[in-house]
């Protein structure tokens, strides 16, 4: 291999590293502070929950480790209680509903409708293991986040 052939490839591997380095493809901590080193963020027994609603996704408010985070996943111990609210944060009428892993509303767990930015509603519940997801009605295929209850 010539010089100047060595100093090319040595240039372009360079270039490779840094990005995928800069793309995280060579892994990292990327547990977005949560308890579980992955997407899913365990809540505390009591726990008010605030998600504030789009039509593009949920987006965690409150506790401090799911704010900012895109249709968090929540882990819930079964048998205790907690409250999710949301805020209407799009002016675009959403609802809240926890389902269960058919589709199905637990418990009657669902919130009126609300359209004005700003709005809120929120759910009181105690965590069964048949809740697999909160979901608005309305835009069920991009405001969809799991439930966990362990």
């Amino acid at each position: 291999m010539t010089e100047h052939t060595r100093r090319t490839v040595l240039k372009a591997a360079g270039a490779t590293t840094i990005a995928a380095v800069a793309a995280g493809c060579l892994g990292g901590d990327d547990d977005n502070g949560d308890d579980n080193g992955d997407d899913t963020y365990e809540i505390d027994p009591g726990t008010d929950i605030v998600v504030d609603g789009y039509n593009s996704h949920w987006e965690g408010v409150e506790p401090s480790a799911i704010d900012g985070v895109e249709n968090p996943t929540l882990v819930l111990e079964e048998g205790e209680d907690y409250t999710i609210e949301w805020v209407n944060a799009d002016n675009m009428a959403h609802d809240l509903q926890i389902w269960d892993d058919g589709g199905d509303v637990v418990d009657e767990l669902a919130t009126d409708e609300v359209a004005a930015e700003g709005d809120s509603a929120s759910l009181d519940f105690t965590a069964s293991s048949e809740m697999a997801a909160y979901v608005c009605s309305l835009h069920s295929g991009s405001q969809y986040a799991d439930l966990v209850v362990e």
